[in-house]
């Protein structure tokens, strides 16, 4: 089995932005891809890690940085020498464009408009080795994996969209309802043994 660079792709629903399954601990490198882009605003949480140097019961706190980095490609070159394990990362560039580390997992890109959002991901697919992909065939809210370097198969194909930070209450509502009816334990009968 072939481990590739972008495990998965996710639209979320204001069609402009999107998700990228990317182990974040060995590949923050994509990010020198944005390093013409000026950072806005900046959030990042890090703990140190030594590694196998540091004493097992050793704890150091987690810790918000303070200093500033104007691009992004002078953040990686101040991080490339530290022994810091990011915990959370979100950067806001002045053109409007922001990302977020899902810790370990995903990067989350929000663009400006779905043009820019499908050569963002292409041009990301790209970089990777990975694509061309059909993206105005890929269901908003559902999570697709990449099988092949070029082809891609949702995730659940019978399940539910998963919500996003762009869904209205009430429509988050409803979708808990109809996961509820689904998914929820009390569907199943009694008379049947379900192992655990």
């Amino acid at each position: 089995m072939w481990s590739y660079l972008i495990s998965s792709v996710e639209l979320f629903s204001n069609q402009k932005s999107f998700s990228l399954g990317v182990d974040t601990t060995r590949n923050l490198w994509l990010l020198l891809h944005f390093k013409d882009l000026e950072i806005k605003h900046k959030t990042l949480l890090y703990q140190v890690d030594n590694g196998i140097r540091q004493r097992k019961s050793t704890k150091h706190p987690v810790r918000k940085m303070v200093k500033k980095h104007t691009t992004t490609a002078e953040l990686l070159r101040y991080l490339s020498d530290k022994p810091y394990k990011i915990i959370h990362l979100e950067l806001e560039f002045t053109n409007g464009w922001k990302i977020k580390q899902m810790p370990y997992i995903a990067l989350w890109f929000y663009n400006n408009s779905t043009e820019e959002r499908d050569k963002l991901i292409t041009r990301l697919l790209s970089i990777s080795g990975q694509g061309p992909i059909d993206i105005s065939k890929l269901e908003e809210n559902h999570t697709y994996s990449f099988i092949s370097h070029d082809t891609l198969v949702k995730v659940d194909p019978e399940g539910l969209p998963l919500p996003d930070e762009f869904w209205s209450e009430e429509r988050v509502n409803n979708w808990k309802k109809e996961y509820d009816k689904i998914y929820n334990s009390s569907s199943i009968d009694d008379s049947e043994s379900v192992p655990f």
